[in-house]
């Protein structure tokens, strides 16, 4: 008995790897809603949307696949490892793999903040990327300069009989 499938084409073949990669994202999505894990793509901040004063275009460079971790609007598409998990995917993503053979991608469009990435534009090459183990692409970068939240300070008094200070916090 053949257990492994036929191909006529290579169309169907790498249909067959799309439903096999959608199979193990649904499978692992199972398991995590199990256990209390998430397995979402990481949502862009909505503080830092689109208007945001402190992001500048760092223009196109090469970055690579596995710090591409989130996305600004196709929350539930792919899951957190950039695997198709909706079936009506297939036909675009399978077009994206084979037109990574004939070197036909433009760059991704992505939102920076630190060492990480959020896709805006691009999300089935990242998939297709990730999916053949790619280690770099090419990318259209906005970064974001992130403000860091000073620590809550303590107001502080002075104990007039040691004139030193105490600390205390208000709430």
């Amino acid at each position: 008995m053949n257990i492994h499938p036929s191909f006529t084409n290579l169309r169907s073949h790498i249909s067959y790897k799309f439903s096999a990669l959608r199979t193990r994202a649904l499978r692992d999505m199972f398991w995590t809603k199990l256990t209390g894990r998430n397995s979402s793509l990481a949502t862009f901040p909505e503080e830092l949307r689109y208007d945001s004063p402190n992001k500048k275009l760092l223009g196109v460079k090469e970055i690579r696949v596995d710090q591409i971790i989130g996305t600004l609007n196709r929350f539930s598409d792919f899951d957190h490892e950039f695997r198709p998990v909706k079936k009506h995917l297939i036909n675009r993503w399978v077009d994206t793999f084979i037109s990574l053979h004939h070197d036909e991608w433009s760059p991704i469009l992505v939102h920076k903040i630190g060492e990480q990435y959020y896709v805006e534009d691009g999300h089935h090459r990242v998939s297709v990327a990730r999916s053949v183990g790619m280690v770099f692409m090419e990318a259209k970068i906005w970064e974001y300069s992130t403000i860091q939240k000073q620590p809550e300070t303590s107001q502080r008094t002075v104990c007039a009989e040691h004139a030193t200070p105490k600390s205390y916090v208000t709430g």
